[in-house]
């Protein structure tokens, strides 16, 4: 699930994969904007067939619970 989300995330806002680990803070590792994060979403919801609810988002810090979010909501 981490690496299927890393590579959208390298494909979609062009981050060095080798920055991107479980462990990696969207806020503060990357030099993401706001837009950038909206189109990363956009694209893991069209490649898992999920919709990701904006409330549970804010919640999000790292890469890895993101990746715990899309596994929960596939279940």
């Amino acid at each position: 699930m981490f690496e299927d989300i890393r590579d959208i995330m390298v494909e979609t806002i062009d981050v060095d994969p080798e920055k991107l680990t479980p462990d990696t803070n969207l806020r503060t590792d990357l030099d993401i904007d706001s837009l950038d994060l909206v189109e990363f979403v956009s694209e893991v919801e069209n490649h898992f067939g999920v919709m990701i609810p904006q409330d549970s988002l804010e919640d999000i810090t790292t890469l890895g619970d993101f990746a715990s979010l899309i596994e929960s909501l596939l279940k």
